[in-house]
């Protein structure tokens, strides 16, 4: 009986020392599929500040986001494609840009990259990212991405997403806060 413990306790050691030695890969991306999310989103900009209910929905290329106010109405639906990009507004006003972040700058007065948020949902730095800091799991905590700032925290708090709940932006006086409540991978909230 002790024979067994000493050579459970010796391959235990050993799978120890193989474990330390084996390089951690990468978590993997959340995934560059499909996928529809919701939550809520806080905008500050200088003294104003407005929270909005989020629901965003990425197909290949192409994403269509819907801002709602606490209570249900529709304050905008943005369409991003490849060379175009369209936001709608809940008082019948409508924007067309030929890229995301001019279309932002129309319509809010900052250059918001739109379409590199699908990224950054999924705390996947993008291709000029920098100063990635990440946790004992190999997480994205923080990085530097297009100019801005970002933080994540709560990995692996939503079911079905190993990313991040929370997502913070930051550019001089802009910050957007993203709490993800829901996430479905390739199909429809």
């Amino acid at each position: 009986m002790t024979r067994r413990i000493g050579r459970f306790a010796a391959l235990l050691a050993a799978v120890g020392v193989i474990a330390c030695a084996t390089p951690r890969a990468l978590p993997e991306p959340v995934g560059h599929d499909d996928f529809t999310m919701a939550g809520r989103v806080l905008v500050r900009q200088g003294e104003r500040a407005d929270v909005l209910r989020l629901h965003w929905a990425h197909r290949g290329e192409t994403d269509e986001v819907r801002l709602e106010t606490p209570l249900g109405q529709t304050v905008a639906e943005l369409s991003l494609d490849p060379g175009k990009a369209v936001a709608r507004l809940g008082d019948g006003r409508e924007f067309e840009a030929t890229d995301d972040a001019t279309l932002a700058l129309q319509v809010i007065g900052t250059a918001v990259p739109l379409r590199r948020f699908a990224g950054w949902l999924r705390a996947e730095p993008g291709p000029d990212a920098n100063a990635i800091q990440r946790d004992e799991a190999l997480h994205v905590l923080s990085m530097n991405d297009a100019g801005w700032q970002l933080g994540y925290s709560g990995h692996g708090e939503v079911a079905s997403l190993a990313g991040p709940a929370l997502i913070e932006a930051k550019q001089g006086d802009v910050v957007v806060r993203v709490k993800i409540e829901s996430w479905v991978r390739g199909g429809a909230e």
